[in-house]
């Protein structure tokens, strides 16, 4: 007996099952009512006459408290299931808060700042300028290669910087709307690629192998509205919104010093 007790105890301390058992009961109540008041006109009638009217009332007030339960139960389970709801409403948005806050704490770990990279900027000299500008982006976006083209007075599309890139000591140029660089300039939009077509990166070869990237942001970088760069970034994980805004952002910055 103490068993069961202390099974029922647990059983209301779950507010799921408590609310299962509350609406379980109205549902009885229900039934009950009903039966109560499809006996009544039978109950009232005694011998093919009218019961006394003390006995009336006893029926009328059994009816009455059985219906009068079956309400209170309904009433009960119906107010344990929105506080249960709005728990778990409030749960949920605790939820969103915490991972929200974890994601902004992350993106602030992997942003850089702009005061910051201007103080390396201007403690860099001018010839290693465009190469320390381009690690710090490639760093931001852990990318796996990168590079910084200048367009020149001529239109012509030439690359001024490169991470993890091998030339051949080939000079890396592009007419305008040739290729996804020259596209770029050409039109002064972005392109994101999730998926790179083989053979357009070059192998990132380590001492633990060699592996090509992924993903591929390519945007125009502007000075008074006009396309004076182009900043190319593969890496081998997607690029959120923010990286690559702040990427742009800090390409302005690097373009300015230049």
């Amino acid at each position: 007996m103490e068993r069961y007790l202390q099974s029922f105890i647990q059983l209301l301390k779950d507010p799921q099952k408590k609310i299962l058992l509350l609406a379980a009961l109205f549902f009885i109540g229900i039934l009950f009512s009903a039966y109560s008041l499809f006996m009544l006109p039978h109950n009232l009638v005694v011998n093919g006459g009218m019961t006394s009217s003390g006995l009336a009332t006893w029926i009328f007030a059994k009816n009455f408290l059985v219906i009068l339960i079956a309400f209170m139960a309904g009433i009960v389970a119906l107010n344990a299931a929105y506080r249960l709801k709005k728990e778990v409403i409030v749960f949920k948005e605790a939820s969103t808060q915490t991972t929200r806050s974890s994601s902004e704490l992350a993106s602030e770990a992997n942003s850089v700042d702009k005061q910051t990279f201007l103080t390396t900027l201007r403690n860099t000299k001018k010839t290693e300028l465009a190469q320390t500008g381009l690690n710090s982006i490639c760093e931001l976006l852990h990318a796996g290669q990168g590079a910084l083209y200048l367009v020149d007075f001529k239109k012509k599309i030439e690359l001024k910087a490169g991470f993890a890139l091998v030339t051949e000591n080939e000079t890396v140029s592009f007419e305008m709307g040739e290729g996804l660089v020259g596209q770029a300039a050409s039109s002064g939009k972005s392109f994101y690629l999730d998926e790179l077509p083989e053979g357009y990166s070059n192998m990132i070869t380590s001492g633990l192998g060699s592996a090509a990237p992924k993903f591929l942001f390519i945007t125009p970088v502007k000075k008074e509205e006009q396309v004076n760069a182009v900043l190319e970034i593969a890496t081998f994980k997607p690029i959120a919104e923010s990286d690559k805004k702040q990427a742009t952002e800090l390409a302005t910055l690097l373009l300015e010093s230049l």
